[in-house]
């Protein structure tokens, strides 16, 4: 105990709870209840150009064989070497070669996959085929079985992101490996256009409807039919950034296409509640600064 502490009239009936496994509740109140977070976020940037080199060397390196999953993590230094990129995110890329079969798991995190430069990859999530495409964001609920394929002649990139920080933080982390020699699991149907979400508009996104007031950026949130709500998961908004190309230029959602495993509504409902917690609209929304 501190002087200050020492001249407390409780002073010996606080190092009696202390010395008994008790803590007051009195003396640390605003320390224990904050009126405002205290992130130990910062920003942070990544560039490809630092990023593509070394995942070429993990493609050469790291069998995928040997491996639950050939990713690289996106560490912030804030986190004093923590495996984490925010306090409830962890972001990474994930290599495959051509022919690459990352073996199926599931876990109570959830998931999602932004195609980078993932043209002939494959996502299979809960018996669904989940192509690829560019711009395509493919979603992994919690506890449902995925794994990937890279069915292309050339090496595949995607960017991930998984809430296991906050789920770990919860001590709710549970993780089932697959089997990585059974055949089954790839055997898989394409699913319907009709279990796929949509962004906001269908419509051609020119350089003026990509705009926004005072040259602000524009987002459009995904919205899983699944839910029915403008959100991907309730914790885990995904935007899609609305076209800001120069004059004549267009952006067409279409090439942003959501794909979204098929769930029985009882799965649905086990999964992703419909009084789940989710943000409001302004905060389930990023804004994209123009280049």
């Amino acid at each position: 105990m501190n002087q200050a502490g020492a001249a407390r009239p409780d002073a010996d009936l606080i190092r009696s709870l202390e010395a008994a496994s008790y803590h007051p509740l009195w003396d640390r109140y605003k320390r224990i209840t904050p009126v405002a977070p205290r992130e130990r976020d910062r920003p942070m940037r990544w560039c490809w150009r630092d990023f593509e080199p070394l995942a070429g060397r993990a493609a050469r390196e790291v069998p995928i064989e040997d491996v639950e999953r050939r990713a690289i993590i996106c560490v912030n230094p804030a986190f004093g070497g923590e495996t984490v990129t925010t306090s409830n995110l962890i972001a990474a890329f994930t290599i495959l070669e051509p022919g690459d079969h990352a073996v199926p798991h599931r876990h109570t995190a959830a998931a999602i996959r932004f195609a980078t430069r993932a043209e002939g990859a494959v996502t299979i999530v809960n018996g669904r085929r989940c192509e690829m495409k560019p711009g395509d964001l493919v979603l992994t609920p919690p506890m449902c079985w995925h794994g990937h394929i890279n069915e292309s002649d050339h090496r595949t990139y995607w960017f991930d992101a998984a809430n296991m920080p906050l789920i770990c933080g919860l001590e709710a982390s549970f993780f089932e490996p697959g089997n990585r020699d059974n055949p089954e699991f790839w055997k898989v149907d394409e699913g319907q256009p009709s279990e796929r979400g949509s962004a906001a508009h269908d419509a051609p996104l020119s350089s003026e409807s990509g705009r926004g007031g005072g040259g602000e950026g524009v987002s459009i949130p995904r919205r899983n039919p699944v839910i029915g709500r403008g959100t991907q998961f309730p914790l885990t908004p995904a935007p899609l950034p609305r076209g800001t190309g120069g004059e004549g230029t267009e952006t067409r959602s279409s090439l942003n296409e959501t794909r979204i495993s098929r769930m029985s509504q009882k799965n649905a409902e086990s999964t992703l509640p419909a009084g789940g917690i989710h943000r409001r609209p302004h905060a389930g929304r990023e804004v994209y600064d123009r280049n």
